[in-house]
């Protein structure tokens, strides 16, 4: 492998351990190179979680290419939004937001289509505000002034559909409602005419408990997001809302935890919910704590009766009279089942798997068998992502000095689903030391993830480098070695086939491009494209047996409607419900006229019921 070494010079602060690297030498191997000039600072956060207020995040499109917007820092600017093409030359500040050296506090970039949408701060005046970028300074903008009182601090930004995404925000109703200032729900496609009140519903962002790996705190399933909310007058607490982009679409499920919080008015405690996870489009995977059972794992559909607690993984209580419950931590979804770290009373805490029922929610794999006084150890396996056919994750084997042969410290692990399938991947770091591996990332059919391969001085941070495998048996490799001390590597992403990140020991962002030998561009070139789903259990396509066809579909001036029943009429809407056309059948032909391109929902009004149908229009 050929490297290229550049001169770098002293910046930054000491941070958990991590020092700033010292005027030196840094060898990068071949196609890896910094973005950012010499005297900018990256500033994304280093959680984990991809709802993190200082994100990475990557927005474009197939046809028009993607980019990274990140926040980062100079002298002359303070802190502001910053784009990257994946090239030097394509690495810049996109606007200085606030004037000046003042920070504009960019908060929770989400991509939104080709573009992201955030929070940020103009000036004194207007606060933290709406705002969307393109990439360009001329496409940043504020979308409008929410709270014309202050700032609005929008957050939690979940696109629904192909045209708009939902939020939190205050407004001066919202602020003055009650005691405590809330965010409301609110829609937007982009526009200051197309941003509403959905649903005056106290939106709780991120909430209670923080899933702190590479989930998201609000998550779109199908074309409906499932959020963390209660009514304005605090009746529930924290409960699963969901909502379809309509205001009669956008309800509360269910009150999960009954426990009566306020004796005086009889509300009731939150639910704490955590790691929302889309199954397929289909369902909703979940934590919640409930008074009879504890934490444990959920599922919904998006109905009040399709929302359920699959199983009672610990079943009595604790030692306080509390129902036990351990929930479960980083669930993954592969081969049409979700699979989690959960727990046994014999076991502790290991890899399960669960279908959504009882029965099929169980352990898959023991990886620590050290033996204690009332089983075996815990596990506790970390789940990544699916990689050559297998799903990868670290878990702990032990860390008894006295028994090498079964003791290796927390190492990387992957399964096929199967207890026979399950393996320890590698001893990356000798002995019992940890490799403390996070943050696995598929890209270009390579894996990625940062991991040690030996253990720091005491009272150091995790050394967290840079490792890649090729195949799911390779020996992990390690990629670059940016300095002495802690790498801490972080925030990896997949920019249209090239993995880019930034790291605590040099605050910039670093891009590598890799293909490995036997490199496929079918098969190893991930889709960045989001996936809405065509028909789900959280949208039906319609509210009868199919007895409408249309056709042309798409169509351009016009579509014809075929059936045997009888038709008394049309309406067309467009993806979050709003009413765009309506008129009665006088015949079997529907002018499109007063239509833009773009996808719809015709709804076909007919003898023997409403058919529902998504329209395209070219």
């Amino acid at each position: 492998m050929k490297n290229k070494t550049l001169f770098v010079s002293a910046f930054g602060v000491a941070l958990m351990g991590v020092t700033a690297i010292n005027a030196q030498e840094l060898v990068l191997p071949e196609g890896m190179e910094i973005l950012t000039p010499e005297n900018v600072e990256v500033t994304v956060s280093t959680a984990r979680a991809n709802d993190k207020d200082k994100a990475l995040t990557i927005a474009g499109s197939a046809e028009n290419g993607y980019k990274a917007y990140f926040t980062a820092k100079d002298a002359e600017h303070g802190e502001e939004l910053w784009v990257s093409d994946g090239t030097k030359e394509g690495t810049k500040m996109v606007k200085d937001i606030y004037p000046g050296v003042t920070s504009s506090n960019v908060l929770y970039i989400t991509r939104f289509n080709d573009k992201v949408v955030f929070q940020a701060t103009a000036n004194d005046d207007e606060g933290a505000e709406l705002w969307i970028s393109d990439g360009t300074e001329d496409g940043t903008r504020m979308i409008v002034d929410i709270n014309i009182l202050g700032g609005s601090e929008p957050a939690g930004f979940t696109q629904i559909n192909e045209n708009e995404f939902i939020f939190g925000a205050k407004d001066y109703e919202s602020i003055s409602y009650g005691e405590e200032e809330q965010r409301w729900l609110w829609i937007s496609d982009g526009t200051a005419d197309g941003t509403r009140l959905l649903k005056d519903c106290k939106v709780i962002y991120p909430g209670a408990k923080v899933a702190t790996d590479d989930e998201r705190f609000f998550v779109r399933v199908g074309r409906k997001v499932f959020f963390k909310a209660d009514t304005k007058d605090n009746e529930f607490g924290e409960e699963l809302w969901i909502t379809d982009g309509t205001e009669a679409g956008t309800k509360m499920l269910l009150d999960i935890n009954k426990t009566v919080a306020n004796e005086e008015t009889g509300a009731t405690a939150g639910a704490q919910l955590d790691w929302f996870t889309n199954f397929k489009n289909e369902k909703l995977f979940f934590i919640a704590y409930s008074n009879e059972y504890g934490n444990e794992i959920w599922v919904s559909d998006g109905t009040t009766e399709g929302t359920y607690m699959i199983k009672d993984l610990t079943e009595g209580t604790d030692a306080n009279g509390l129902p036990a419950g351990h929930g479960a931590f980083t669930p993954r979804v592969y081969k049409d089942k979700v699979y989690f770290r959960g727990y046994d009373p014999y076991y502790g805490l290991e890899l399960f798997v669960t279908d959504f029922t009882a029965e099929g929610t169980h352990i898959v794999f023991d990886l620590n068998t050290n033996p204690t006084a009332t089983g075996t150890a815990n596990g506790s396996p970390d789940l990544f992502c699916e990689f050559d056919g297998v799903l990868f994750m670290k878990g702990a084997t032990g860390s008894d000095a006295n028994l090498p042969e079964t003791n290796f410290g927390l190492e990387l692990f992957y399964t096929d689903g199967t207890a026979e399938g399950s393996k320890m991947q590698s001893d990356l770091n000798p002995g019992i030391g940890p490799n403390a591996a996070w943050e696995g990332m598929v890209v270009s059919g390579s894996f990625y993830f940062r991991a040690q391969d030996q253990t720091p001085a005491a009272g150091s941070s995790q050394a967290w480098e840079l490792f890649k495998i090729d195949s799911k048996d390779e020996f992990p490799k390690k990629v670059v070695d940016l300095g002495e001390g802690p790498d801490f590597v972080h925030s990896l992403r997949n920019l249209d086939g090239d993995l880019v990140f930034t790291s605590q020991i040099k605050k910039s962002l670093f891009v590598y491009h890799y293909r490995k030998a036997d490199y496929d561009p079918q098969k190893d070139k991930e889709n960045m494209d989001p996936d809405f789903g065509e028909t789900s259990a959280v949208m039906a396509p319609s509210s009868m047996d199919k007895t409408v066809d249309i056709y042309p579909n798409p169509a351009s001036d016009y579509v014809c409607i075929d059936t045997d029943a009888e038709v008394y009429g049309y309406t067309i809407t467009d993806l979050s419900g709003k009413l765009l056309v309506k008129g009665h059948a006088d015949s079997n032909k529907i002018m499109l006229d007063d239509l833009s391109a773009g996808m719809f929902i015709l709804s076909v009004e007919t003898s023997e019921g409403v058919m529902n149908s998504k329209l395209t229009v070219k």
